[in-house]
């Protein structure tokens, strides 16, 4: 019986190191390797010099040959370009265990990294912006070990990417003087732009809705406004805030906006002296210089069968809106009106949000909100309410906050993951990370005076490694 045992588990007299799975011990690369090796851990980053070569060691565990570049050898220098990659492997008769090494570029923004634990997501980030002038143009998608094993360097200030149903990426820009969304294949191909029939977009959010419609959102410009009550000229031009839905060939097949619908009066009292002191510029008609007021702000949008979630940052609120008729069912936060929820459980009370971004509904009919609380003296927080229109209640259920981050003047998102951790943007400052549901951190990426506008999640199950490399390997061809 015992010797049955042993046969079984692989651990007779007869077992040999040659037999085990093959596996390396140790990598080693100068410049260094990042993050340290781990035989967990699948890809590296390595932080090239423009016309120097990387060189590579590996060590394999005993009955295992070490690979590097499909060449059997223990040491290599390489000539490696700004997001060329190397695989080393260790091999032996049981198979194969393969490692990767990409050449992260020199200006690629700096970041650290800490967790607990890794985990089963990708974190789609652009950590293109600051509250200075330092800009930066990359996307890129870190995985659950904090390494970015894809990115792609934009023309321009990339701003909101995230990846579509169908695979490919789609990002905006920033500031918005192109306005369109790109969509590009992970390799680079471009695919298509998406923009409304007249040509415009805003750069804040685009979703694609079950039946492959794009909503998006847009500002449009409302003439002969008096703004006289707080401090305007009595005939300006106020940005209204509009969404529209259109098809995948670009038809418009449903808009709605806030003109006639939310007034300039629900504008916070405290963004009002800024917004009158810095009126916006844009082409106005007949491409003229025009003098706006962004009084309204939108800044996200999320669907819901016949409902539209949308957030406008400016009046502190979110609207639920009837897609059929145009109308508001209710309203959570902001100045206090008729379709105003009574909110339960938030320390906060009847102010439940400031400036808040990145509203989206969750799979239990819950909704999850980023409070950035901009001029409120309180930190930003990730929240999520149970909304009862029947009652007109809204019920905090869950409130994440980070210790570290202390104010948020924009930004941010917040997303809640099937397991109930959450993947939050800390709006304009430089941490994004996953937290479980009690709000301890069990990851968080920090960059070197850049923030990512949004981080979008994307697991495991939907987007393997290797067609991340792969798109890489077509990006910087060796």
């Amino acid at each position: 019986m015992l010797v049955a045992l042993l046969a079984l588990t692989g651990a007779s007299a007869g077992h040999t190191s040659a037999r085990r799975p093959p596996a390396l011990v140790r990598i080693t690369s100068t410049p260094a390797l990042w993050p340290r090796f781990s035989p967990s851990v699948r890809d590296y980053v390595v932080r090239c010099t423009s016309g120097t070569s990387t060189r590579f060691t590996a060590v394999a565990a005993a009955g295992s040959a070490p690979l590097i570049d499909g060449v059997a050898r223990r040491a290599a220098t390489l000539p490696l370009a700004a997001g060329q990659g190397v695989t080393i492997e260790a091999r032996n008769a049981r198979g194969v265990s393969d490692y990767h090494v990409r050449c992260l570029p020199a200006d690629f923004p700096g970041f650290t990294e800490t967790r607990t634990a890794s985990t089963r997501e990708w974190y789609v980030a652009t950590p293109s912006l600051s509250l200075g002038d330092k800009r930066s143009h990359y996307i890129a998608i870190f995985d659950g070990n904090g390494v970015p094993v894809w990115w792609y360097k934009t023309r321009r200030v990339p701003i909101d990417a995230k990846l579509l149903p169908d695979g490919n990426l789609a990002f905006a820009s920033f500031p918005a003087d192109t306005p369109e969304y790109q969509v590009r294949t992970l390799a680079g191909r471009f695919v298509r732009k998406v923009v409304s029939p007249d040509g415009r977009i805003d750069d804040h959010d685009l979703q694609v809705a079950g039946n492959g419609d794009f909503f998006y959102i847009l500002y449009q410009p409302k003439r002969g406004v008096d703004l006289t009550p707080y401090g305007g000229p009595a005939d300006a031009t106020v940005l209204e805030a509009a969404i529209e839905e259109i098809t995948p060939d670009g038809k418009l097949v449903w808009s709605w906006t806030t003109d006639g619908r939310v007034d300039v009066s629900a504008t916070g009292d405290r963004w009002i002296p800024g917004l009158i002191k810095t009126p916006v510029v844009i082409p106005g008609p007949d491409n003229a210089p025009e003098q706006t007021y962004d009084f309204f702000h939108p800044n996200a949008v999320s669907l819901d069968g016949g409902t539209v979630l949308f957030s406008v940052r400016h009046t502190d609120a979110v609207y639920a809106i009837d897609k059929a008729t145009g109308n508001i069912l209710w309203q959570l936060g902001g100045k206090p009106g008729p379709q105003s929820l009574t909110v339960v459980d938030d320390p906060y009370g009847q102010v439940p949000l400031g400036g808040q971004h990145d509203v989206r509904l969750l799979p239990d009919g819950t909704i999850s909100v980023f409070d950035d609380g901009t001029f409120l003296n309180r930190p930003p927080r990730a929240v999520r309410y149970r909304i009862d229109a029947a009652a007109h209640t809204a019920t905090l259920v869950q409130s994440i906050s980070d210790p570290t981050v202390t104010t948020s003047i924009c930004c941010g998102s917040a997303r809640m993951l099937r397991n109930g951790d959450w993947v939050i943007s800390w709006g304009g400052d430089p941490v994004f990370g996953e937290y479980r549901p009690d709000g301890t951190p069990v990851f968080r990426i920090q960059f070197d005076g850049l923030f990512s506008y949004r981080v979008v999640p994307v697991s495991y199950a939907k987007l393997g490694a290797a067609k991340l490399r792969a798109a890489m390997d077509a990006l910087a061809k060796r």
